[in-house]
């Protein structure tokens, strides 16, 4: 049985992807985490085939009246390159609803960051979904990773 750890801080994009993939093959679990520190925390305890990151994510998972902390423009990316260094074997995929992303006067378009993504991870990246809820592209980008793992 195929393992996916998806990290999002979106409850709403969460729900539709996590049910998208139910349709897509129901034997695959699908296990969650909400901030940049509970995906970390999983990847150290548990393994995983893939790991379906936002791109942007709150430092800390948020409760109530709490922020999240840091909000990491780049938060997983950084869990990738994490995986990467510690030379874990799942493969890696980005959803994100971002078509640019800007940090510390670094500006990436969707495609930029895409390439740069793919050279940093080598063999373990497997893409970045445009994740849009008005159209359901998003839903075949899924597919085709999905059939990957």
């Amino acid at each position: 049985m195929k393992r996916i750890l998806f990290v999002e801080d979106n409850a709403h994009k969460r729900s539709r992807v996590i049910e998208s993939i139910n349709s897509i093959d129901s034997s695959i679990n699908v296990f969650e985490a909400w901030s940049f520190t509970s995906g970390c925390q999983k990847i150290e305890v548990e393994s995983y085939d893939l790991l379906l990151l936002d791109v942007s994510l709150p430092t800390y998972d948020r409760s109530g009246a709490e922020s999240g902390g840091r909000f990491r423009v780049f938060g997983g990316r950084e869990i990738a390159r994490k995986v990467f260094r510690n030379h874990l074997s799942c493969k890696i995929a980005f959803i994100t609803q971002f078509n640019s992303f800007s940090d510390k006067g670094n500006s990436y378009t969707f495609e930029a960051l895409q390439n740069e993504i793919a050279s940093e991870l080598d063999g373990k990246y497997l893409g970045m979904i445009y994740y849009n809820s008005a159209i359901s592209t998003w839903r075949d980008e899924l597919a085709k990773i999905l059939k990957e793992i």
